[in-house]
């Protein structure tokens, strides 16, 4: 009797700790929105962050694994109304997420309708549980409010045009942080008189949703040049800078998307123009941006002939002595930084003064134009983009080759001499390449990081396997 009551025990004990875990669906992001639109279920999707370095303290480890998401208050509410996804911020179903959606901190949770339209999103992770049941309140809000995304979008398909409407629908996407397509902006800008445009805040409106440069929606917001240049005296800088880089990012990406490179060539344009006191940044602005272009277009021939021209000039004709002043600045940064997270370890991985559950995050910063502060890491990324490109033109992956060598001999990191190993292994030099493929090996794990991949590499040029 005592053997069958403890293996009763037992057994409700595992049933009570499965009921407590977090229901992840195992099917792909398709599938999982086909079910909760079957099902009518909203859905949760959590955009998880990178896996930790390996040199991280345990404490920021164990600060960053700990999640209120698993606490059993918030796994009985998500269980019993929502479906729950996890997805890679850089996996197949996470970048298209993360461009939709303009993610730029992890992790980020993004709530949505059955429908599929966005209910609700935070970022950062929180040890409580009180962060994750405010967004599940909030997201049962969203979705019985009968003004959610889901009835603007219905409407707007239905035709409605209304100009009242239009602004109402595009504030609700810009505070769900969801792009605004071209043709909506337009449709809005093309129903406002023409009075609205010679009032600061109808523009001001337009501008902060970031109008594709070229568009009706920008031609129209910049007629009166005169309240333009009033709007950028006045508005702080950081907001200035939100609205160029907005607009400039949603003309490339639409560019891209698109394959215009007319449409490319308005949008790195205007961003040489915001460089109005720096005529040089301003060049380096727009040739970054073309670059840009090029090589997510694949077109192959234009990226190789314009990238060898601006890494010659912007990368490796600053001399060794300016080259290692700037490397020393950035490195005094990241000691900075590295100094300000071992002050975190003394509050348990949060900055002095935040509550205990507050959330934390991990962001990454997105940039266009101006040399970078790292950009020894940059001369890396564009030789590797060089030896993407399949190209065998020994003339350009000869000078890809030049600056990976100058990455190297600046700051010997196992991914500079891998990148080096692999341009030299397209240059059969298999003897140098296989001698480079070591060096990264070897700096792998005093650098904190597996070195599992570099010797598969190694195994394969060792036997003049194709990479």
């Amino acid at each position: 009797m005592k053997t069958i009551l403890l293996l009763i025990s037992a057994v409700a004990t595992l049933a009570t700790a499965q009921a407590q875990q977090l229901h992840l669906a195992p099917d792909s992001l398709r599938q999982v929105q086909a079910q909760a639109r079957q099902q009518q279920r909203p859905l949760l999707v959590v955009v998880a962050p990178p896996p930790p370095p390996a040199n991280l303290p345990k404490v920021m480890q164990k600060s960053r694994s700990q999640s209120g998401l698993h606490e059993p208050e918030v796994v009985t509410a998500l269980n019993q109304d929502f479906l729950v996804k996890e997805v890679g911020f850089n996996s197949r179903e996470g970048t298209p997420l993360v461009r939709q959606y303009t993610i730029t901190s992890y992790p980020t949770y993004l709530y949505f309708a059955p429908d599929g339209t966005l209910l609700y999103r935070r970022f950062g992770n929180a040890s409580s549980a009180e962060p994750y049941l405010k967004d599940i309140a909030a997201a049962r809000q969203a979705l019985a409010d009968p003004h959610n995304l889901s009835y603007y979008q219905a409407e707007y398909e239905r035709g409605n045009r209304d100009a009242g409407f239009l602004r109402q629908y595009l504030a609700k996407r810009q505070q769900l942080g969801q792009v605004v397509e071209p043709a909506l902006l337009d449709s809005y800008a093309d129903q406002l008189p023409a009075k609205a445009f010679d009032r600061a805040a109808d523009v001001q409106f337009i501008l902060e949703l970031g109008p594709v440069v070229g568009s009706r929606a920008f031609r129209l917001s910049h007629l009166n040049s005169k309240l333009i240049d009033s709007l950028y005296r006045v508005l702080p800088l950081a907001q200035r800078q939100a609205m160029n880089n907005r607009m400039i990012a949603r003309t490339m990406s639409q560019a891209i998307a698109t394959r215009n490179q007319n449409m490319a060539q308005e949008g790195a344009n205007f961003a040489r123009s915001t460089w109005t006191n720096n005529p040089q940044r301003g060049m380096r602005a727009y040739e970054n941006n073309m670059l840009d272009f090029y090589r997510l277009t694949k077109d192959t021939t234009n990226y190789l002939r314009q990238s060898s021209w601006y890494y010659e000039r912007y990368y490796m004709n600053i001399s060794t002595d300016s080259a290692r002043k700037a490397l020393t600045a950035y490195e005094a940064q990241q000691q900075a930084q590295a100094a300000s997270r071992q002050r975190l370890l003394a509050n348990g991985g949060r900055p002095p003064g935040l509550p205990a559950g507050s959330p934390t995050m991990i962001a990454t910063t997105i940039r266009r134009g101006g040399p970078a502060p790292d950009f020894v890491n940059e001369l890396n990324t564009g030789a590797w983009n060089v030896y993407l490109t399949g190209t065998r033109n020994r003339d350009y992956l000869s000078r890809a080759v030049q600056w990976s060598k100058r990455t190297v001999d600046l700051t010997p990191r196992a991914a500079y001499y891998d990148t080096l190993a692999h341009l030299l292994y397209r240059l059969r030099f298999f003897a140098e390449a296989e001698a480079m493929q070591q060096q990264a090996v070897a700096h792998a794990a005093p650098e904190g990081m597996s070195s599992q991949q570099y010797e598969q590499e190694l195994t394969k040029m060792k036997k003049h396997q194709p990479l």
